[in-house]
């Protein structure tokens, strides 16, 4: 076997090892072309799908699984079993989950720091399929197992069952039905839900406020037992069905629509036996119209029918098509599933399992156009749990995934595996690692903020994958009556004794070969630094054109910020044929993200992908591959973080490329601080915290400072306050090379600079 532990940057793979029990035995190891080695197997990578092994003479090496012998494998496989401990945090695809015995991070994330009495118990071990291997559900399975009894949405009778006796046995939960019946209270004190005019744009809308209604009523009416509950579950689902009252639900915006139809299915399900024949005949054929007509037509990227928009059955279906097609599912050149498209393939999926013994007809509808969109939706959050849109879109298609695979579970049993397909066992991972130091979100692309706002996502992952590090769940506050989503209701129906208690995360760094975010930290304490740096897809429509961008986090603040989403009425925001008018826009082009400027925007279908993360107690080490973002400028264009810890952690930042004909060159940081530059250093200034910028390559090179340019128009993003923060190299051709140095407090010791392919340490 080759001894050589390093390679090329491009050959470099993700080294997060979990040791083995100290009982791991000499053997002679063989490859797939007969080369052997005496040694044990010390460690496997459960990320990377590595083992590493150690001769006699101590020295070590990691060999990838997949060019073991047949009869290696299967010896490395039992040893896997003989893991002790808890579970790995993020299995690999396709092998047992094992338990991690190596250095696990120093402290708890800041939020779970202080003691608990009451630690999560060991992950599950879990069996990953690989999201190449995995076989979707056909149309006709999501409704074989469906119950003919009531409920059976998210819980049928057993479940709701067990949820009854929680409160008795755990304080939490009793305390989150006190608030839930306190918010129940303020509901039945205020009034139905009413149309709004106007566009429904962000998470509250008359749609999610139904949703937590239906909700909130449903978990008080089967674990309270109030007949009021019911009552007033039955005049919402009647306010929201009634013609009168909502002429349509939003067909112009799916996502909105989806909401009123999930909404209208759980109080439909959980409020059936309080509804007369017609109130039940009325309410399911304004579903069927207003909600399974509009959204059928959506996904399938067909005129929405006038029935939909509020008009008789059965006149004119001269609808106007959907802003984007959708779709359908089958060819790679068909556009693949948003969050969009997501929340209403489960929305039909849903409604299908509510309605499917009342109207077989329109169940098979709703499931013949959402099944394929949901079945290949679930696959992209492989392989390291993160939606392609980015981070809040992701927790928005997690919200409506998890209904649909807890409603398939109540019914049949299982989710037909979408559980442990690929990247879903790794979300709650990603969820952790993604929020930095200052509680806020890697908020890359079009995010609206910097914060999740459905916390109920990581309830139930927690249950289904075990607590990846998160604290310990707490009761809340008192809903109000204008709550939306799932909200308290989500976290007692998803409540597990994983998310109960605290969990401990085993490692600083989080990075998957070929994944879409790596990040860095020097530990879980509030004061830490922290990277987070992206890959991406600019091909996807609401993609921003930042492969490489970067946030940075020191001392409490966050100092390389993200700008965020444009606003939706600036002039070319809206998807349409010529992508290159949105991205003549500031926020959405590459000037305004904080990665490598080379003259102009990134390729327009330029793919990044984390290549390598190193992380061990005094280092943390990640590299992402952008040569398709500057393909045309440029090639082998790598941008590498270094996280040095310690009493005085200090973080390098890497970038190395080869210009092919000469082309103007710079780095770019944006940032909310105060900023002075001199020459090669730069000092920013934030309250009563100094950041210190140093770039150690090229020699000569200085740093600027410029304001963002002025909006272009009086609707779009105001940048007030933000200087961006930058390094000018202009015109240049051939290898070039920019490392930055941050420190906090003084500047980073002098380090030399070396190609990111040499920063792994050798073994």
């Amino acid at each position: 076997m080759n001894a050589a532990v390093h390679r090329p940057l491009a050959a470099l793979v993700l080294s997060l090892s979990l040791s083995l029990p100290a009982t791991a035995e000499m053997r002679a190891w063989k490859n797939k072309a007969g080369a052997s080695i005496e040694a044990e197997m010390i460690a496997v990578d459960v990320t990377a799908r590595t083992i590493t092994i150690k001769r006699a003479d101590g020295q070590t090496f990691t060999i990838p699984i997949e060019t073991l012998s047949d009869e290696d494998k299967a010896f490395a496989a039992e040893q896997w079993k003989k893991m002790q401990g808890a579970p790995a945090a993020a299995p690999a695809p396709g092998a047992t989950a094992p338990a991690p015995t190596g250095t696990p991070a120093p402290a708890k994330p800041a939020a779970a720091a202080k003691a608990s009495a009451r630690p999560a118990p060991p992950r599950p071990v879990l069996t990953i399929t690989p999201a190449n291997k995995f076989k979707v559900p056909a149309t006709a399975d999501y409704l074989k197992g469906a119950l003919r009894t009531r409920p059976r949405l998210i819980h049928a009778a057993p479940g709701w069952a067990q949820l009854k006796a929680l409160p008795a046995a755990d304080p939490v939960a009793a305390k989150m039905i006190e608030n839930l019946k306190a918010g129940g209270e303020k509901l039945l004190e205020a009034p139905e839900l009413v149309r709004i005019f106007g566009e429904q744009d962000g998470p509250v809308t008359p749609a999610s406020k139904a949703m937590f209604r239906m909700a909130s009523l449903g978990v008080l009416n089967f674990v309270d037992g109030d007949p009021r509950w019911k009552e007033r579950g039955v005049r919402e689902l009647i306010a929201i069905t009634d013609p009168a009252t909502f002429q349509n639900w939003y067909v112009d915006e799916p996502a909105v629509t989806a909401d009123f139809l999930i909404a209208a299915s759980l109080g439909y399900d959980y409020f059936r036996d309080g509804l007369n024949d017609k109130q039940a005949t009325d309410a399911r054929t304004y579903m069927i119209e207003k909600g399974i007509g509009a959204l059928a037509a959506f996904l399938k990227g067909e005129p929405v029918p006038e029935s939909a928009k509020g008009k008789a059955a059965g006149t004119s279906d001269k609808g106007k098509a959907p802003a984007k097609a959708a779709p359908k599912g089958g060819k790679d050149t068909e556009e693949e599933p948003d969050a969009e498209h997501m929340s209403a393939a489960a929305a039909l999926i849903l409604a299908a399992i509510c309605l499917h013994d009342e109207d077989p007809s329109a169940a098979k509808q709703a499931v013949d156009a959402a099944a394929k969109v949901f079945g290949k939706g679930m696959l992209h959050f492989a392989p390291a749990g993160i939606w392609p849109e980015g981070m809040e879109a992701g927790e928005h298609v997690l919200d409506y995934a998890i209904m649909v695979m807890q409603t398939l579970r109540a019914n049949g049993g299982s989710d037909f595996g979408f559980s442990l397909v690929e990247g879903l066992p790794q979300a709650g991972l990603a969820r952790l690692h993604l929020i930095g130091p200052s509680n806020q979100l890697f908020n890359y692309g079009d995010s609206l903020g910097t914060t999740l706002t459905r916390p109920w996502v990581a309830t139930w992952l927690a249950g289904a994958h075990g607590n990846m590090g998160t604290p310990a769940l707490a009761a809340g506050a008192v809903p109000s009556a204008d709550a939306a989503l799932l909200g308290t209701a989500g976290h007692f129906m998803y409540y597990n004794a994983h998310a109960a208690g605290d969990g401990m995360a085993d490692r600083l760094d989080y990075g998957v070969p070929g994944g879409s975010v790596a990040t860095l930290r020097s530990a879980w304490d509030k004061s830490a630094f922290y990277l987070a740096v992206k890959g991406g897809d600019n091909a996807i429509p609401t993609a921003q054109l930042d492969l490489g961008s970067f946030v940075l986090e020191a001392g409490g603040t966050r100092w390389g910020i993200e700008l965020g989403a444009e606003s939706d009425r600036a002039p070319g925001f809206k998807p349409a044929a010529d992508r290159s008018k949105r991205y003549a826009l500031y926020i959405e082009g590459t000037p305004g993200q904080n990665t490598v400027q080379m003259g102009g925007n990134q390729e327009l279908d330029g793919k990044a992908a984390v290549m390598i993360s190193h992380s061990s107690p005094e280092l943390g080490i990640t590299a992402v591959d952008l040569t398709k973002g500057y393909s045309k400028s440029a090639k082998d264009v790598f941008r590498g973080a270094m996280m040095v810890r310690g009493a005085k952690p200090y973080l390098v930042l890497q970038d190395e490329m080869t210009i092919k004909n000469t082309t103007p060159l710079g780095w770019a940081m944006h940032t909310r601080a105060e900023v002075a530059v001199d020459g090669g250093k730069a000092t920013l200034t934030d309250k009563k915290e100094t950041l210190h910028a140093t770039i150690l390559s090229p020699a000569g090179a200085t740093f600027i400072t410029e304001d963002p340019p002025e909006p272009p128009s009086e609707t779009s993003k105001k940048l007030t306050g933000i200087k961006v923060l930058k390094v000018n190299l202009g015109p240049v051709k051939g290898p070039q090379t920019i490392t930055i140095a941050f420190s906090l407090g003084e500047p980073a010791p002098a380090v030399p600079v070396k190609p990111i392919a040499e920063w792994v340490p050798k073994k």
